[in-house]
């Protein structure tokens, strides 16, 4: 009995040692800061007028504070609720509620927090000052607002091309608040344009299972980064031969930041020029699939910069690389796998989804190996061209043990960034 005693006293002590605001789990970790300068980390679960309620560690229990006691809580997203001045009752204090620095619109709206009475708000945009109109703060729920016990300005402000500075003025009887001032670049969206085709249905040759599913991801991706998208799913010939034509003078007609090319479907090689399969020929040699299949360089000459002058950029993405058994019922084979390596004219990048005379996977998921890793790197912010496939690159050859390795022929000129950060 006495051993027992001795070990429960010496498990209570353990116990009682463990820091209070210890996170040994997944807690999403939320910040809130105190009138008397401390601060706790802490998982916030509701928010009322008078009280916070909040869950510290991995306990299970919630704990109340007053809203009285809090300056502010920063949430593990970034946002913030803004409860109390620190220097109540003097002039107004304004803060951002989010920090904007690029814009390919010229009018955008800003989110502000004026604390302390404040009368005479106005916005001043490269110096000019305007007045702000001005809502309540709605008390419920804080976390849309982020503005408690405060006044929120959203003034929508007009940038002019370049850079612009930004800050917010508020006057009361002790005085003017400034809020920090913004630098805004803005920088008019250019134009791109896209051709997307996924030909899964052959009808002669085997059926590939996810080249619809990779060109309409692409496609809804590249529509959501500025892309004025054509998409063919199972082209025959003559839907692809007019698509092709159609994108090119798409692309000879306008002033475009970007044209892209993306094809997933069967590809073949012959005396080491590429060919696209449309899915309803049936080629019995390799002389009629030069005339019935659409040749890889064709459609590069279809983007061709005709004025050397011209910053366009083109990209050719093919994930087409997949076996085609047509090849085998064939009398004379080519013998070659996969595609074959291509030359990039300036200011072109072309990428293939594994490398030269190499067959790649279709994938036994919703998108193929390489598509799929694709998809992911383009909703990163701020990646370079040349750093989005290289991190496919990377992600493809360790998810196939090496057996896929995809490559790239780049003669770019210019820094492109297709998923610009805000």
């Amino acid at each position: 009995m006495k051993h027992f005693l001795i070990f429960l006293a010496l498990a209570c002590t353990a116990l009682i040692t463990q820091p209070v605001f210890a996170f040994q789990g997944t807690v999403a970790a939320d910040t809130i800061f105190l009138k008397s300068g401390g601060r706790k980390i802490a998982e916030i679960t509701e928010v009322y007028p008078d009280v916070v309620k909040y869950r510290s560690g991995d306990s299970k229990n919630l704990v109340s504070l007053r809203v009285a006691d809090i300056t502010e809580i920063v949430y593990q997203n970034g946002s913030r609720d803004i409860f109390n001045p620190l220097n109540p009752g003097g002039k107004p204090e304004i803060r951002w509620m989010k920090n904007q620095v690029y814009s390919d619109k010229p009018e955008i709206r800003l989110n502000a927090c004026v604390l302390n009475e404040a009368e005479n708000i106005r916005v001043e945009v490269n110096g000019a000052a305007n007045p702000v109109a001005t809502r309540s703060f709605k008390t419920m729920p804080a976390q849309e607002e982020g503005c408690v016990g405060g006044t929120l300005v959203s003034p929508q402000i007009i940038l002019n091309d370049g850079k612009n500075t930004v800050r917010l003025l508020a006057s009361n009887d002790k005085g003017t608040g400034y809020s920090e001032t913004w630098s805004i670049i803005f920088e008019k969206a250019k134009k791109r344009i896209a051709l997307v085709v996924g030909n899964s249905g052959y009808q002669t040759g085997s059926k590939l299972q996810n080249p619809e599913n990779d060109a309409r991801a692409i496609s809804q991706k590249l529509t959501g980064l500025g892309f004025d998208v054509i998409e063919r799913i199972d082209a025959s010939q003559g839907e692809l031969r007019a698509a092709v034509a159609q994108f090119g003078s798409s692309v000879q007609s306008q002033d475009l930041e970007v044209a892209l090319f993306y094809y997933a479907g069967h590809g073949m090689q012959i005396g080491g020029k590429n060919y696209l399969l449309p899915v309803d020929i049936n080629p019995q040699t390799e002389t009629e699939l030069k005339v019935l299949a659409i040749s890889a360089d064709d459609i590069l000459d279809q983007m061709a910069v005709a004025d050397e002058n011209s910053q366009r950029t083109n990209i050719m993405i093919l994930d087409a690389c997949r076996d085609n058994p047509l090849s085998r019922s064939w009398t004379r084979s080519s013998g070659s796998k996969g595609l074959a390596g291509m030359s990039a004219p300036p200011g072109t990048l072309i990428t293939f989804s594994t490398k030269p005379g190499f067959t790649a996977l279709d994938g036994e998921g919703k998108n193929s190996p390489y598509t799929s890793e694709l998809l992911k790197a383009l909703d990163v912010p701020g990646l370079r061209l040349e750093d989005i496939f290289r991190t496919v690159r990377i992600r493809v050859m360790e998810l196939t043990n090496r057996q896929q390795i995809p490559m790239e022929n780049s003669l770019l000129t210019r820094e492109v960034v297709l998923h610009q950060p805000n």
